[in-house]
């Protein structure tokens, strides 16, 4: 051990008078706070910005051709697709009675029915086999569960879907009657805006000129959709690709922009906890300046006075910011548990009216190593004020308390 260090470590074991240790104490408890709330927000931001995009991209198409004539046979066959299928969408209107609700209308073919595992998988009622069975003379239409519960919906109940033709220029409605073949829950924004239907029963004259038609592709990487598009651009110009990021881009934006906003702000609070470090290596100095006076009568360097309380301010930022990081990923692993704690003790629900039953939790290296790493650019700024302070005492108006 250098003798800077073992000075520092023997200054921060003895102060004489409590109030200074108190002072330490506080700094070391608030820069481990600062740091594990720091964690456990940006974990849990993780976690939700992973959660939506595997909710929404096992339920909405990855990549969609604008064209459904001239589409390479070399394109369906690519490594990076794992299905592609026509498709129709439009802007809807689905009502019962006099409770009605826009929707945002999805017809597939048989082949693009098979494709919706994710849907598939959290259906609440019916099946999904219903919507191209061309054996029965009423279409059906599976809906999100909420949006079926807003309209008082039940399986095998009628509804009528309004889309809208154009023809020579003129707009008029066409209603097509369904009957609701199933229901399914995501926890995510399709169970308030969907409506599946077979592409059989869309009407020609919508098909027409009613929306949009084109191929849907779905990708065994959707993440890198931009990327796969990109790389499809270049080998088929004449085609227009639309990737899921250029259509619900904004959304995770949106996430990502609040999680740089709590980010910064609570980093603020870590600063605020480390900045004590000089409150309390400030009056520390005071009270060892006859120390250091004397260390300096016996030939201590002023550069080596500055060491010992540079690194005293760091030992007690080191150990706020590795227990903070312990204690905040024991914590982000311990969520739920914690939260439900916090809701019996408040009589809270901090879930409720959102898609999510338990908060999802994604522990991220590199977002802990940007943590103790600025906490450690801050901290080491906030130790280094003061140990300048130490490093101008005078050997003589330190001797004399001056």
């Amino acid at each position: 051990m250098s003798l800077a260090t073992d000075i520092a470590w023997r200054y921060l074991r003895t102060g004489r008078h409590g109030y200074v240790s108190f002072i330490t104490w506080i700094s070391f408890v608030g820069l481990l706070l600062g740091v594990l709330i720091l964690t456990v927000v940006v974990s849990a931001m993780n976690g939700f910005d992973h959660e939506l995009k595997t909710r929404l991209l096992r339920a909405i198409p990855h990549v969609i051709i604008e064209d459904e004539d001239n589409i390479p046979a070399a394109l369906a066959k690519d490594p990076a697709v794992t299905a592609s299928f026509p498709y129709f969408e439009a802007t809807a209107m689905v009502g019962r009675g006099t409770a009605v609700q826009p929707v945002s209308l999805l017809a597939l073919n048989r082949q693009g029915i098979d494709a919706l595992d994710e849907i598939r998988d959290h259906l609440q009622t019916g099946s999904l086999g219903a919507l191209d069975n061309a054996g029965d003379e009423t279409g059906y239409v599976v809906l999100g569960a909420p949006l079926a519960q807003a309209l008082g919906l039940f399986p095998g109940d009628r509804i009528t879907l309004t889309l809208l033709s154009t023809d020579a220029g003129r707009v008029r409605p066409v209603s097509t009657t369904f009957r609701l073949g199933g229901t399914f829950r995501l926890d995510a924004e399709p169970d308030y805006g969907l409506a599946l239907v077979g592409l059989s029963r869309i009407p020609q004259v919508v098909l027409q000129q009613g929306g949009s038609r084109g191929v849907q592709l779905r990708l065994s990487a959707p993440l890198q959709a931009q990327s796969t598009v990109e790389r499809f651009r270049a080998l088929w110009p004449e085609l227009r690709f639309s990737p899921w990021t250029e259509r619900y881009g904004e959304l995770f934006s949106a996430v990502r922009l609040e999680k740089s906003m709590m980010f910064v702000l609570l980093l603020l609070v870590v600063a605020v906890a480390a900045f004590n470090i000089i409150s309390g290596q400030v009056m520390l100095i005071r009270e060892k300046t006859p120390a250091i006076a004397i260390l300096r009568t016996m030939g201590a360097t002023a550069s080596l006075v500055e060491r010992i309380f540079l690194i005293q301010g760091v030992l007690i930022a080191f150990a706020g910011i590795v227990m903070g990081l312990i204690f905040g990923v024991w914590a982000s692993l311990q969520i739920d548990a914690l939260v439900a704690s916090l809701e019996a003790v408040f009589d809270l629900r901090f879930l409720e009216g959102t898609y999510f039953v338990e908060i999802p939790v994604q522990i991220s290296a590199v977002d802990l190593a940007v943590i103790a790493g600025l906490s450690s650019v801050i901290s080491l700024m906030a130790a280094w004020i003061p140990a300048r302070k130490a490093r101008q005492v005078h050997p003589v108006q330190g001797l004399h308390g001056v």
